[in-house]
């Protein structure tokens, strides 16, 4: 865990400090597409060899979205709330 706090202070560090050029910039945006796309292809293959998560799909599934919806609902439920609260502030 402490190596990933060290390389996550080590590139805030790099960045605000602004020691990387513009061209340093666009080939990290594409490295981290590409580990990225890496990352998720294998994270795909744990999960289509675990037996387990394959039979517990349709569970998981329903469970997955259900927490989709909520999350989304939920969300919009509190900018609702908080834009009108902002907006009778904002009028006063």
């Amino acid at each position: 865990m402490g190596k990933i706090f060290l390389a996550l202070g080590v590139g805030f560090i790099i960045g605000f400090y602004g020691l990387i050029k513009e061209k340093g910039i666009k080939i990290n945006c594409q490295l981290q597409t590409l580990w990225l796309l890496l990352l998720i292809f294998c994270m795909g293959v744990s999960i289509g060899r675990n037996g387990e998560v394959i039979e517990n799909l349709p569970t998981l599934g329903g469970k997955a979205l259900m927490f989709a919806i909520l999350t989304v609902v939920g969300s919009v439920i509190v900018v609702f709330i908080l834009s009108r609260f902002l907006e009778k502030e904002e009028k006063e």
